[in-house]
C-alpha cells in the first residue's frame, strides 16, 4: 500500500490540531529582535543558549501588558504553539508575558523611573520651595478614604482656620491615573492654591499603581503650584514621590509639613524676639561703654582745641585764596588795559587813512573819463569784431564807416561824412569864428 500524499496546507493543518495539546504552555527565553507594527502587533523571538523561538503578540492582549517589551530581557511567555500556514513557520501565540524572575508591575516603575530621571524630572534644581504658612490648600485624594479623615484631624489639630478645598479623585482601579491627572491640571490652570497635597493610604504596589503612571508623574512635573506627595506608608516609594516638589512619608506627614502648628509659630516668633531684643540690648550696651570710655578719655578733651586749630588753618587757607584770586584777577585786568591802549590810537588813524583816501578819490575823479564827459567833451568808438575801439587817429576810419559816439549821457550812432588829417590846431567852430 501506498504512502499518503499530504497537500501543504493539509498537513499544516493537521499539524496544529496535533499541537493542540500544547494549548496553553508558558515559555521562558530572552527577548530578540522584538519590533511593533503600526495596529500595535508585537513580533519578537526569545531564546536560550542553543534554540530560539518565534512569538507573536497580537494588539488585543499587548494593550494589558505594565511594562514595555525590550531586547535582552527575559520573559515568561504563556501562549500555545502553532503554524503559521502562510509561510510554514513554527511560532508561539502569545496571550501573556511577564518578566522573569521580576514582576511586570516591579519592572513596568522601573523602566519608567529611568525613563523620567532621564528627562530630569527628578532633578532637585527644579524643586520649588513650599510656603511657610500656605493660606488656601487643595487636596487631591479619595473623599472616603482614610487618608483625608488624617489630614483634616492633623490640620484641625495645628491650625484651624485654614481655607481647604478637596479634589475627589479615585485613588485606584482602571480610571484612577486619569482622574488624579485631571485634577492637578485643574488646579495648576486655577491658581487658586498655595499648595497641593496628593495623597492616598497604604497598600500593596497594585493599590498604589494609580500613582505610579506616567500621565500622572507628567502633571504633577508640569503643575504650576508647589506639590507635596503623600502616598501609602513610610516604606512605599511612588513615581509621584519622586516628581513632586516634596515628599512625605504618609498623608498625615504630608499634613505635618504643609503648615507648622500654630503653637510652634508663635513660639518660633517669641524666640526670634528674645534674640532680637538681646542683640540690640548687648549693642546698646557695648556703644554706651565705649562712648563712657571715649567721655572720660584726655583725647575727648583735646577734642575742642584740635576743632579751634582746624579752624584756624581753615581760615588761613581762606584768605590765600583770596588774596590769590584778587592777584589773579588784577593782572588779567592790567591785561585788558594794555590791550585796550592800540584801539584807543585807533580812531585818530582811521581819520588820517579817510582824508588820502578821499584826496586820491578827488584826483581819479578829475582824470575820470566820466568827469571830461561832463564837461562837453565825448569819445568816439569804431566797431570791430572784438568789441567797441577808442578812435585816436582819423586815419583809422574811413568816409561811410559807422562809429558810436559815447556822450556824458547816452550815446549816438553815427557815420563818416568826412574826415581831416589831423593836423589842425583848433576845433572847427574856432575857425569859422575867425573867417567872421
Amino acid at each position: 500500500m501506498s504512502a499518503r500524499v499530504w497537500k501543504v496546507s493539509e498537513l499544516i493543518r493537521q499539524l496544529n490540531l496535533d499541537l493542540f495539546r500544547y494549548n496553553d504552555i508558558a515559555v521562558e527565553g530572552e527577548v530578540t529582535n522584538f519590533t511593533r507594527s503600526t495596529a500595535g502587533h508585537c513580533y519578537f523571538s526569545i531564546k536560550d543558549a542553543k534554540s530560539q523561538i518565534r512569538v507573536v503578540l497580537f494588539a488585543t492582549n499587548a494593550r494589558f501588558l505594565r511594562f514595555r517589551i525590550e531586547n535582552g530581557l527575559q520573559l515568561v511567555v504563556r501562549g500555545r504553539l502553532t503554524i503559521y500556514e502562510q509561510k510554514g513557520e513554527f511560532q508561539l501565540n502569545a496571550v501573556n508575558a511577564e518578566p522573569a524572575g521580576l514582576g511586570a508591575l516591579q519592572l513596568a516603575f522601573e523602566q519608567l523611573k529611568k525613563k523620567l530621571a532621564d528627562e530630569g524630572l527628578f532633578d532637585p534644581a527644579r524643586k520649588r520651595p513650599i510656603p511657610m504658612l500656605p493660606q488656601r490648600i487643595a487636596i487631591v485624594t479619595s473623599p472616603s478614604g482614610a487618608a483625608i479623615r488624617d489630614i483634616l484631624n492633623v490640620l484641625g489639630r495645628r491650625f484651624d482656620g485654614l481655607h481647604l478645598q478637596i479634589y475627589p479623585v479615585r485613588v485606584q482601579g482602571a480610571t484612577a491615573a486619569k482622574e488624579i491627572a485631571a485634577a492637578i491640571r485643574h488646579l495648576s490652570r486655577w491658581q487658586l492654591h498655595d499648595v497641593v497635597l496628593i495623597v492616598r493610604g497604604g497598600g500593596s504596589l497594585e493599590d498604589l499603581w494609580s500613582f505610579n503612571e506616567e500621565p500622572v508623574a507628567r502633571a504633577v512635573a508640569e503643575c504650576s503650584i508647589p506639590t507635596i506627595s503623600g502616598v501609602g506608608h513610610e516604606t512605599d516609594f511612588t513615581i509621584c514621590d519622586f516628581v513632586a516638589d516634596l515628599r512625605a512619608p504618609t498623608p498625615s506627614a504630608a499634613a505635618e509639613i504643609v503648615i507648622r502648628a500654630k503653637s510652634e509659630i508663635c513660639m518660633q516668633v517669641d524666640a526670634d524676639v528674645r534674640r532680637i531684643r538681646h542683640v540690640i540690648e548687648s549693642r546698646v550696651r557695648n556703644y554706651r561703654h565705649e562712648l563712657r570710655h571715649l567721655a572720660s578719655s584726655d583725647r575727648l578733651f583735646a577734642l575742642p582745641r584740635r576743632i579751634a586749630v582746624a579752624r584756624e588753618k581753615l581760615e588761613r587757607r581762606r584768605v590765600a585764596l583770596f588774596r590769590k584770586l584778587d592777584a589773579h584777577a588784577k593782572m588779567l585786568r592790567r591785561r585788558l588795559e594794555a590791550t585796550n591802549e592800540p584801539l584807543a590810537r585807533f580812531p585818530s588813524r582811521v581819520i588820517k587813512h579817510r582824508q588820502r583816501l578821499e584826496s586820491v578819490a578827488g584826483h581819479l575823479q578829475a582824470v575820470s573819463p566820466l568827469s571830461v564827459l561832463s564837461r562837453g567833451y565825448a569819445i568816439a568808438f569804431s566797431r570791430t569784431r572784438r568789441g567797441r575801439k577808442p578812435i585816436l587817429d582819423s586815419n583809422r576810419v574811413n568816409v561811410g564807416d559807422a562809429i558810436e559816439v559815447q556822450l556824458k549821457r547816452g550815446a549816438l550812432q553815427c557815420t563818416v561824412d568826412g574826415k581831416t588829417l589831423g593836423i589842425e590846431s583848433v576845433w572847427p567852430e574856432a575857425r569859422e569864428d575867425a573867417k567872421a
